[in-house]
């Protein structure tokens, strides 16, 4: 979809939002995250964080576990088979808007093509 004619791919409106992309680009750097690095790295609060790690679980984009350690409940999220897939095509979404904007931005600074006459100047802002 690099043509300038064609419509601009959107992003994953699941992944787009700003706390679960958080959540995923963490996990995607590591092999797991437990739930307090996760709230330590993303800032969010332990009930937003909670209802987001289940609304990405729910979409299949991350696998969760829990267990019992020293008598507490340790709660693991890592990215699961489809979340790999999706965070990684969100990026390649991401990037092709970017490079379409600056195509964009290119051909906006470019010179007209007709030739003005003498009394006119075009002046660069470059």
């Amino acid at each position: 979809m690099n043509d300038e004619n064609s419509p601009l791919a959107l992003p994953n409106r699941l992944i787009h939002e700003p706390a679960r992309l958080a959540i995923l680009t963490i996990l995607s750097s590591c092999e797991a995250a437990d739930f307090l690095f996760l709230q330590t790295a993303t800032r969010l609060s332990k009930g937003n964080l909670s209802v987001q790690l289940t609304n990405l679980e729910q979409a299949g984009l991350i696998e969760i576990t829990k267990e019992i350690i020293d008598k507490k409940m340790r709660t693991t999220a890592r990215l699961s088979k489809r979340g790999k897939g999706e965070i990684d095509e969100y990026w390649k979404t991401m990037d092709a808007i970017r490079q379409r904007m600056a195509a964009n931005e290119r051909r906006s600074r470019r010179k007209p093509a007709v030739a003005l006459p003498a009394r006119f100047s075009i002046v660069s802002a470059d």
